[in-house]
């Protein structure tokens, strides 16, 4: 009860934060203000103004401004290379400690339960092979929209600094998420990449239906949700999180959308699928804080490829 009583409180405050942040920008008062829960790290509301509908995004971590203005770059580049995205109009923390995002309202609805899928997933296909054509300056989360922060210039380096992997692999021997001899080709793999002559490149990270928003015939009017972008190697770390969710007929229309030939894909799949098993290191910590080890048993069953009835071997 006290939960929810805080939740109000809260939402009450940032309430008159947005009023303050719509007069600045905006000159006039908003027609109507309308909270809207979504997600767990913003609150979200959004304005019915004289000058259109817009959503602003108010974080209570002060030091989120630095995703904001990463998500803002990231907007502008895309759009500039014919990727549909929110028009992001302002992001700052000039009305209090909270920073906050102003953007045009998207018109559309999620992808996830649309009836036109396959073509909806082979469209972000299409999309994804030109958000990663889109050239940056170092890996990993610092990179061209942050000028004041040092840059890891090398893949190597954020492999080892940022990405942390002999960390996460001493993470599944420990908690015997799968055999040495599968951790060690992982380690093989991910180590064959260190002297490859990588360019960076944009990642959305998050390539997903949920993150896709499409209007009545399935056409995407915005990818959104971009401030968990990256520099990173291309089309390996893309694909690792926006295969993950699909189908087997859903991931030839992706990579087709992407126009990798079946060559090209054989030959980046390994490095695709040891991502995405390292990438699982935080809902197995998830499950071990918990003590769930009925989840535990069912991530193990899906590392060890037991559910992986379309092929044999690893």
């Amino acid at each position: 009860m006290a939960e929810k009583s805080d939740r109000g409180a809260a939402i009450s405050h940032y309430r008159r934060v947005v009023k303050k942040i719509v007069r600045r920008y905006f000159g006039a008062p908003a027609r109507r203000i309308v909270y809207k829960a979504s997600g767990l790290t913003n609150y979200v509301f959004v304005i019915n103004h004289v000058e259109g509908q817009f959503v602003i995004r108010i974080s209570p971590d002060s030091e989120r401004i630095g995703a904001f203005k990463k998500e803002w770059w990231a907007a502008q580049q895309v759009r500039k290379a014919g990727v549909p995205s929110p028009e992001i109009l302002a992001v700052g923390d000039d009305a209090g400690p909270e920073p906050y995002m102003i953007t045009r309202q998207v018109s559309g609805a999620e992808a996830t339960h649309h009836p036109r899928r396959l073509r909806i997933i082979h469209e972000m296909g299409r999309f994804a092979a030109i958000i990663n054509s889109i050239q940056t300056n170092g890996f990993g989360t610092n990179f061209d929209w942050n000028d004041a922060a040092p840059k890891i210039q090398t893949w190597s380096d954020y492999l080892d600094q940022e990405y942390q992997i002999q960390d996460r692999l001493e993470f599944f021997a420990t908690h015997q998420m799968l055999a040495q001899n599968e951790l060690n080709e992982l380690a093989r793999i991910i180590d064959e990449t260190r002297t490859a002559d990588i360019k960076p490149a944009l990642n959305h990270t998050d390539l997903r239906l949920k993150n896709v928003i499409v209007d009545d015939d399935g056409h995407i009017t915005a990818i959104i949700d971009w401030e968990e972008c990256m520099s990173a190697v291309a089309p390996q770390w893309e694909l690792s999180i926006a295969l993950h969710d699909l189908s087997i007929d859903e991931k030839h229309e992706f990579i087709n959308g992407y126009g990798l030939t079946p060559d090209k894909l054989e030959q980046i799949a390994p490095l695709i699928k040891a991502f995405n098993i390292l990438n699982y290191k935080s809902a197995i910590a998830g499950a071990i804080e918990e003590n769930n080890q009925a989840k535990l048993s069912e991530l193990r069953l899906r590392l060890n490829g037991t559910l992986d009835l379309f092929s044999f071997g690893c």
